[in-house]
């Protein structure tokens, strides 16, 4: 562990060393600052502060660390720091599941090949309080993922006189617009400069899909990890005039054979709200496979909304 963290006193304290001094009362300082990534030198992997979000989540944990005090000092942290994060969430390795639940942890799912090596991310969470981690519609829930695994695989085409067509830079203005329009409240902020800013960085593949009037009536893009090789299918948006059309499923797929040829990424994998039927369906019948349940993960237009994890791999394609 670093020096800083061998002098913190408390999980808030290991957190001001590496994130600078923070304001956990000031709401506009959690909009400013949704999302803060550094190194957790306990384990070597990523730290992701989403204060946004009220998460914590640490990537790259070694089964063998489950009882590591390193990485207990962040379930303290769910008390001590409750302004900052209510959930913490682990990307571990695969193995000694039993000694992760005896230990108080709760299996969320996994997302198939999300590291470079081609292992598995198995998603283990614990929460710092009992309304965070309630799940009262979990059966609705269920029952839209039966429906969505149960449609049957297409391959999807673009609707008569629509495109689908790779974002550049000249796209990023009606990408934010749609998005805006789309959702009352997000994950992640949303604004013409930062999607210009992935678009630029590579951070995110985009695609749109194009009317015969040049409008753009649908996007989505696939979020790129550069470093464990794999891809979030995220941000999609469709306007409400054009939904129904398959404009999402071909963008989808497309967005797929981008990152196959541009990056050679096939391991793929998406967080669909867990309410929508028709993006889980959308997942489903382009033969992604239903993998767990990630609950009260990020607030959405509802409030807290829980995500279903949907895998892919398109080597098996």
């Amino acid at each position: 562990m670093s020096a800083a963290a061998g002098k913190a006193e408390s999980t808030y304290d290991l957190l001001t060393a590496w994130f600078g001094e923070m304001a956990p009362d000031d709401e506009s300082q959690h909009e400013a600052s949704w999302c803060t990534k550094d190194a957790d030198p306990a384990h070597g992997g990523d730290l992701i502060l989403d204060r946004r979000n009220r998460r914590l989540k640490l990537f790259d944990v070694e089964a063998a660390d489950h009882c590591d005090p390193g990485l207990q000092i962040w379930r303290t942290g769910l008390s001590e720091c409750s302004d900052l994060y209510s959930k913490l969430t682990i990307y571990a390795r695969p193995g000694r599941e039993m000694s992760w639940m005896t230990s108080g942890f709760l299996s969320e799912g996994f997302i198939a090949g999300y590291f470079a090596d081609g292992e598995d991310a198995q998603i283990w969470v614990a929460f710092g309080n009992e309304t965070r981690a309630e799940a009262p519609r979990d059966g609705l829930h269920d029952d839209i993922v039966r429906l969505a695994a149960a449609k049957p695989i297409i391959v999807p085409r673009p609707a008569a006189g629509c495109e689908s067509v790779a974002a550049g830079l000249d796209l990023a203005p009606a990408i934010a617009e749609l998005m805006l329009a789309t959702f009352d409240d997000y994950p992640t902020p949303i604004s013409l400069e930062i999607i210009a800013e992935q678009i630029r960085s590579g951070s995110n593949v985009f695609r749109c899909m194009k009317n015969a009037a040049g409008e753009i009536v649908a996007s989505a893009s696939a979020e790129v990890d550069h470093e464990r090789r794999t891809a979030e299918m995220t941000d999609c948006a469709t306007r409400p005039d054009q939904r129904g059309a398959g404009h999402m499923a071909c963008l989808l797929q497309d967005l797929a054979g981008d990152v196959k040829s541009q990056l050679g990424i096939t391991d793929l994998y998406t967080l669909a709200r867990a309410d929508e039927v028709g993006m889980n369906c959308v997942f489903g019948k382009l033969g992604y496979l239903y993998t767990g349940r990630l609950v009260n993960n990020c607030r959405m237009p509802n409030g807290w909304e829980s995500m279903n994890i949907w895998c892919r791999s398109t080597d098996e394609a």
